[in-house]
């Protein structure tokens, strides 16, 4: 019973280290990829600027008389 539990904890480990070595990478991309994605929305939100009510006025043909 004792060799049974240490070649189950042994392959628990081969796994574990397994599943660490494929899916951390994997992670780490994605997550670079996530807060890229993220800063290019930012900067894009960031160039966009509301017209001012000058600019509506003119694209509308709207005189003002002062």
């Amino acid at each position: 019973m004792k060799t049974i539990m240490k070649i189950a904890k042994g392959t628990g480990k081969v796994i574990l280290a397994l599943l660490t070595g494929v899916l951390m990478p994997i992670l780490i991309w994605v997550a670079l990829g996530v807060a890229l994605n993220k800063k290019l929305a930012e900067k894009k939100v960031k160039e966009a600027t509301a017209p001012t009510i000058g600019e509506i006025l003119n694209k509308a043909k709207v005189d003002i008389n002062q």
